[in-house]
């Protein structure tokens, strides 16, 4: 597949999956508070920068890693073919801004 067909497709499963976001709110409070009903867009779009960040980088193209995000803990799921992919992949979620802490969870197959 030519790379530019690999990169349409990062964008558009990126696109796609920027809805899917595991987030835990109102832990450790009452759910019916106003700040745990922030928490998921925040935490949505959060999820949905690395995602982007991570579709751009030509060497994750066609990963499939998966993010969530929980109050700027980013957690980063799936697979990838190489160690330096996983060490990109938690390199560019540390560097998008609001993320406090990223668990990186990539097995490398």
């Amino acid at each position: 597949m030519p790379s530019s067909h690999r990169r349409l497709a990062a964008v558009c499963l990126a696109a796609l999956l920027s809805g899917c976001v595991a987030a835990v709110v109102g832990q450790g409070g009452d759910p019916g508070t106003a700040g745990a009903r922030g928490a998921a867009p925040a935490d949505a779009a959060l999820a949905g920068e690395v995602r982007s960040r991570l579709a751009a980088d030509t060497t994750l193209a066609g990963t499939g890693i998966r993010v969530a995000a929980a109050a700027g803990a980013v957690t980063l799921q799936g697979s990838v073919a190489k160690p330096s992919q996983r060490r990109t992949a938690e390199r560019i979620a540390r560097a998008t801004p609001g993320v406090r802490t990223v668990i990186n969870e990539l097995e490398v197959r």
